[in-house]
């Protein structure tokens, strides 16, 4: 990503032009918690932290989405509800359906696929995953919070991470209206 920048060239001569050692004391300096004193490394550090805040899972961009989070929470108060939303493809008829597979939506029997043929469906599909769990999640979201099931929805953030067997999950903050009694 950086190196289709229009200012790749000097920051590749930045790079070639440090040496370990100057490395090692920027590290010494900031693991004393010391402004590090080597403008071009604190040049470096910038640039990597512009790429960071757009790599998804990074830590930059985990510190963007946490300011943005605040920020919401300054606007529009203190969220009422938190949740995590783990749609469960694997044990869906629906995601059977979103990867292709023809199946009795309203009349789904679990045991017509096993858990190994389900787990294989959606690893050939990841696409139909991530269509599912988009589907899942905005209908969450339009019917029950946009919708008025827990009262006027006043806002709501959310973060999509990824487990450990590569699927999304969501977790979400929400506000909503509170009257106030007269």
């Amino acid at each position: 990503m950086q190196t289709r920048r229009s200012d790749w060239t000097e920051t590749k001569q930045m790079l070639e032009s440090l040496t370990p050692e100057e490395l090692t004391n920027a590290a010494a300096e900031a693991e004393a918690h010391r402004p590090i004193s080597d403008a071009r490394i604190r040049e470096l550090l910038k640039v990597i932290s512009r790429i960071g805040a757009t790599a998804p899972g990074s830590d930059n961009k985990k510190s963007h989405m946490l300011t943005q989070l605040k920020s919401s929470m300054v606007l529009h108060g203190c969220p009422l509800i938190f949740l995590t939303i783990n749609p469960g493809e694997r044990h869906s008829s629906l995601a059977l359906h979103y990867a292709g597979e023809s199946i009795a939506i309203r009349n789904f029997h679990p045991q017509a696929f096993s858990s190994s043929e389900r787990l294989k469906i959606m690893l050939k599909n990841p696409l139909a995953v991530l269509d599912y769990f988009h589907n899942v999640l905005n209908t969450i979201i339009d019917k029950c919070f946009k919708g008025g099931m827990f009262g006027e929805l006043a806002h709501h953030y959310g973060t999509i991470e990824y487990q450990g067997r590569f699927t999304p999950h969501m977790h979400m903050a929400v506000k909503l209206h509170i009257p106030c009694a007269n």
